[in-house]
């Protein structure tokens, strides 16, 4: 019997910059990840290259913490 991949929510976005540069981080260092667009967003995004609902990047339970030791410098003020 196999087990499922739990999800879990790294970060809600607004803009593709932001999307841009986390996926970016989460792609060097190999953690997988999924891109969740809310409502009709993934089809604005297709068709505008905009999208302005908030888009959820997931990441497996298992990567949730070097992901955020990634990430986190980015938001941090200093």
């Amino acid at each position: 019997m196999s087990e499922g991949i739990e999800l879990v929510l790294l970060r809600e976005v607004t803009n593709n910059l932001e999307l841009s540069m986390i996926t970016a981080i989460l792609d060097d260092n190999g953690i997988p990840y999924i891109i969740k667009d809310m409502g009709s967003g993934g089809y604005m995004r297709i068709i505008t290259g905009y999208s302005p609902f908030a888009t959820k990047i997931m990441v497996e339970e298992d990567a949730y913490e070097r992901a955020i030791e990634l990430i986190t410098p980015m938001f941090e003020p200093e």
